[in-house]
């Protein structure tokens, strides 16, 4: 029988796999290959692993704070839970196209693309969540 782990390990485990995550979109924008897909993918992993992280933040305050956060399965706040579907993603999507527009040299005439892109890359993250 497999134990679960405490919100304490999940939150140091979930913010380790961030902050790897992270540090690889930095080398990868900062030391460009020219190859985009791997940018993007890595994008992918981290936005999922971004995900990852808020949930295991908000179970552990709910675990420190059980009365901050009602127990029942039907409540949903922005932050506070995991169906990441009904969320407004905006800034994350914002700032993956940002960075995918850095990482292209900044190119001009490429918003709307990258946007779209980030988009895709977002609801790809979001569904994997949904998924398990």
């Amino acid at each position: 029988m497999v134990m679960a782990a405490s919100p304490e390990e999940d939150y140091r485990y979930s913010f380790e796999d961030f902050s790897r995550k992270a540090e690889r979109v930095q080398f990868l924008a900062q030391h460009p290959t020219g190859d985009q897909k791997a940018f993007e993918t890595a994008l992918l992993e981290l936005e999922k692993a971004h995900l990852a992280y808020n949930d295991a933040r908000d179970a552990l305050v709910r675990s420190l704070r059980p009365t901050l956060v009602p127990q029942t399965p039907n409540h949903r706040l922005k932050g506070w839970g995991d169906d990441h579907r009904g969320q407004d993603h905006s800034a994350d999507i914002q700032a993956i196209a940002e960075l995918l527009w850095e990482s292209a040299g900044r190119p001009t005439g490429t918003a709307e693309d990258d946007w779209r892109r980030a988009e895709a890359i977002v609801q790809r993250a979001v569904a994997a969540m949904a998924c398990g």
